[in-house]
Formats: C-alpha cells, sequence, structure tokens
C-alpha cells in the first residue's frame, strides 16, 4: 500500500507540474500574441498613412504643376499634335 501511495503521489506531482508548464506556456503565447497585434496595428497604420503620401505626390495636379515649374513643359499646342493611325 505504501508503494502504491509512493506512486500516486508522483503522479500528483508530475501533472502538477505539466499543468504549471502549460499555463507559463500560454501566458508566453498570450504575450506574443499581444505583441504581434501591436506591431500589426502599428503596420496597419503605417500603410494608410504611406498610401495617403502616395496619393498626394502622384496627383495629376502636382506632377502637372512640378512638370511646368521644375521641367519647362507645357501642353502641346493644336498644330502640335500628331494624330497617328493604328495599323
Amino acid at each position: 500500500m505504501r508503494r502504491s501511495t509512493m506512486i500516486l503521489a508522483i503522479l500528483i506531482m508530475v501533472t502538477l507540474m505539466g499543468i504549471v508548464a502549460a499555463r507559463e506556456n500560454t501566458r508566453s503565447q498570450f504575450i506574443a500574441l499581444q505583441e504581434a497585434q501591436a506591431k500589426h496595428f502599428a503596420l496597419d497604420n503605417r500603410w494608410g498613412q504611406l498610401q495617403l503620401e502616395q496619393a498626394t505626390l502622384a496627383s495629376n495636379a502636382r506632377v502637372g504643376n512640378i512638370a511646368r515649374q521644375k521641367l519647362g513643359l507645357s501642353a502641346p499646342k493644336t498644330n502640335q499634335i500628331v494624330m497617328v493611325k493604328a495599323p
């Protein structure tokens, strides 16, 4: 009877150690999940900022202004336009 009590006590200790290990693993995974979600939120926010910046920089009015002011370009006059027929 003493031997069965010892085996039972050992099994209980092993089970308790498994529960503690599982809880610690769950905690660490939850912390990693929260960090990943925070990084996802930050990256998603930055992506939105970059899309807005791209839309602003690529607007037709801005490109036209830069072409006129910095490059000295202008719209062609009607006598400068040549129509080409497709084959």
